[in-house]
């Protein structure tokens, strides 16, 4: 199994809407709720993230289900100088 380099993450504003997208999205997407990691901050402190680097589905999804309330981001696996790198793919 190839490791991939980066990964997805969904942060929310509150828990409320964390535990919303959990129960929407975990029939669609292999998912595991975590903290946020540091370089994200975020309202409640939780995060949805995508063990299966889909971006296009993951995309696609959230835009489908206007009803997930989170902010979409790519994370490097890789830190530089102690931080990883972090792309915002989609808010609603």
């Amino acid at each position: 199994m190839i490791t991939p380099k980066e990964y997805y993450i969904l942060s929310f504003d509150t828990t409320t809407d964390a535990m919303q997208a959990e129960k929407l999205l975990k029939d669609y997407f292999n998912i595991a709720i975590m903290p946020v990691p540091r370089e994200i901050s975020s309202g409640c402190g939780l995060s949805i993230r995508f063990q299966e680097p889909d971006e296009t589905s993951i995309i696609k999804h959230l835009k489908e289900t206007p009803v997930i309330h989170g902010t979409l981001y790519k994370m490097s696996m890789q830190k530089i100088d102690g931080k990883r790198n972090i792309n915002k793919l989609f808010s609603p």
